[in-house]
């Protein structure tokens, strides 16, 4: 009988070692699709990680990151598009595979970032702080011509999101994976995505040969589950980051059902918020256990200037007030000047810089098919804000702005590439010119 035991016992651990009785990562996270306008973030180098096949020391989270059946406070980015949770990976992993745990792998490739850069920062109050690593100009694979942009962000609540930028030129003999992976890494405790409309997670197949580019403001979103049986979470707000005054404004609420129970149509209702004050509210429609839905939140803002905004969800029984809030959305109001046209619509074309390269002064030419509100501005490379050369409603037709070379502050920038975005608030195109004094 002894032995009878010892042995169930022995099977047990067998199965606990190979994920068999560990909870695997299906109960523990849900996956969505979703949109958010890219915005790169100014933060703290990962020095290791800028290279080809390089790895950061071990950065600060900065609070408790919940994972799986673990906390994590620290971190390892990689030059190769992931980051490792813990201290314990020692390498920079170029072979995307999603055994090897734990990561959370927005585009895992032999990628370089030599040229480009790889950031971090923490923002946030507590319980609501977030986390950013941030790969900028990656090269997509190691030596090609081209440049990437995207970045993972971990919540306090444990919520994960990969959000893409804008890129440069097309992937050089490709085959990433994108997803996460927990411990102990086996089959059923990582999600693999393959993009798509909508995308795609298999927790037993990986999909190790992505092969093009993902689209600008996608976002990928990773909804951690509880054992409550009411909690909505409130997962990402999207919309217009530059709204005009007193015109209606459309905002999207993505909503998520991370308990055990249903919620039925009606029961859960989500406000756009600005501070204490309630904006405008929806109903979000009904929710099986680890599911989704998206809520339309119409709003005219009446006060021009920045301002700060988030969504709120509330469910009658709701007990975990950790991810009923969306990070704060940040938009500028623009004052209305009594522009008729509708500027929401308003699409740029043709596009172009010239001289390019350029010496002294470059033209950059534009065109508007309708009144738009505009905002022009200069990167460099590692997607920092280098000028900003207009701010405003511009008419219809063809526009001309001349940036002679020079930051906001007044002083020569150093010879290299730079990157102009011109931006209306439905679309951002981008212009690259080289400075050759």
């Amino acid at each position: 009988m002894r032995k009878a035991i010892w042995i169930t016992l022995l099977i047990m651990g067998l199965n606990l070692i190979n994920g068999g009785l560990v909870a695997q990562i299906s109960s523990k996270y849900a996956f969505t699709q979703s949109s958010s306008v890219w915005e790169p973030i100014w933060g703290n180098y990962a020095t290791g990680a800028m290279a080809d096949e390089g790895l950061s020391t071990p950065v600060d989270i900065w609070f408790t990151f919940p994972y799986g059946s673990y906390n994590y406070t620290q971190a390892k980015l990689s030059s190769n598009g992931w980051v490792g949770l813990g201290t314990a990976l020692n390498n920079p992993y170029w072979n995307n595979d999603l055994t090897i745990s734990p990561i959370l792998a927005p585009l895992w490739d032999d990628l370089s970032t030599q040229y480009g850069a790889v950031q971090y920062q923490t923002f946030g109050n507590p319980p609501y702080r977030i986390f950013i690593a941030q790969w900028l100009a990656a090269k997509w694979n190691a030596y090609a011509m081209n440049e990437f942009n995207f970045m993972a962000r971990l919540h306090e609540s444990g919520q994960i999101d990969f959000i893409y930028g804008p890129h440069i030129g097309t992937p050089n003999n490709p085959s990433a994976s994108i997803g996460i992976s927990m411990s102990p890494g086996s089959t059923g405790n990582y999600y693999s995505i393959l993009p798509g409309t909508p995308a795609t997670a298999s927790t037993t197949t990986q999909y190790q040969n992505i092969q093009t580019p993902l689209p600008e403001n996608l976002m990928y979103i990773f909804m951690p589950k509880t054992a409550h049986q009411v909690n909505a979470a409130a997962l990402n707000l999207d919309g217009p980051k530059n709204p005009l005054q007193n015109h209606t404004a459309t905002y999207t609420v993505t909503v998520g059902n991370a308990g055990n129970a249903l919620l039925p149509g009606g029961s859960v209702t989500a406000y756009l918020m600005q501070g204490d004050d309630i904006l405008t509210s929806a109903e979000i429609p009904a929710m099986s256990a680890g599911g989704f839905a998206t809520a339309t939140l119409d709003w005219a803002p009446a006060t021009p200037g920045l301002a700060y905004i988030y969504a709120k969800v509330v469910a009658a029984g709701d007990v975990d007030s950790l991810n009923n809030k969306t990070f704060p959305y940040t938009i500028t109001v623009q004052e209305d000047i009594g522009v008729e046209e509708d500027i929401i619509s308003a699409s740029v074309s043709d596009v172009s810089s010239y001289p390019n390269p350029f010496k002294q002064d470059v033209s950059l030419q534009y065109a508007l098919n309708k009144a738009a509100q505009v905002s022009i501005r200069v990167y460099n490379l590692k997607g920092q804000l280098v000028r900003e050369l207009a701010n405003g409603v511009k008419t219809s037709g063809r526009h001309t702005e001349v940036w002679k070379g020079a930051d906001n502050g007044g002083r020569s920038v150093p010879n290299g590439v730079y990157l102009f975005v011109v931006k209306t608030d439905s679309q951002a195109v981008s212009s690259k010119v080289m400075l050759m004094r």
